[in-house]
């Protein structure tokens, strides 16, 4: 049996670099059941770990976070299961405007045209939707230039 470095990987990342690695797939097969076996691979966990690690660490979209989970070769109803649980839409509302309150800081000095781009720029290179950027950076630009009075 081959042995599994411990990085948390998904049964299909898992599968996949050993075949890169070029081992039988006899022996990829049996390495994947007992690591499924001994719970060293879990799609489950590991889509929790990787949507806590993305909001908090690297904050994304929803949408961003699911796109990057399908990559990774979750099922969707799982990837769906987990944002439901992990992340709710109001959660993603609040994650937005807490990104767009500290990036406006930066941009205190340039022309207020300037800094809604680079806002919703900055916003939607995280995955989030337009409509939410521009509810987001409307709210917040207002809170910004009243605070600035």
């Amino acid at each position: 049996m081959l042995l599994l470095r411990y990085r948390p990987r998904s049964i299909a990342e898992a599968r996949r670099r050993m075949s890169e690695q070029g081992y039988d797939p006899a022996a990829i097969n049996d390495t994947i059941d007992q690591a499924i076996a001994t719970d060293q691979l879990d799609d489950a966990a590991f889509a929790k770990l990787w949507t806590r690690d993305r909001m908090w660490h690297h904050p994304l979209s929803r949408a961003a976070i699911a796109q990057e989970l399908r990559q990774k070769g979750i099922d969707p109803e799982l990837i769906s299961s987990t944002l439901q649980a992990e992340y709710p839409a109001v959660q993603e509302i609040e994650l937005a405007t807490g990104l767009a309150e500290m990036r406006i800081r930066r941009y205190a000095g340039i022309t207020p045209e300037k800094r809604r781009n680079r806002l919703v720029s900055f916003l939607a290179r995280r995955g989030f939707s337009r409509g939410l950027v521009y509810q987001v950076v409307k709210v917040v630009e207002k809170e910004f230039d009243h605070a600035e009075d």
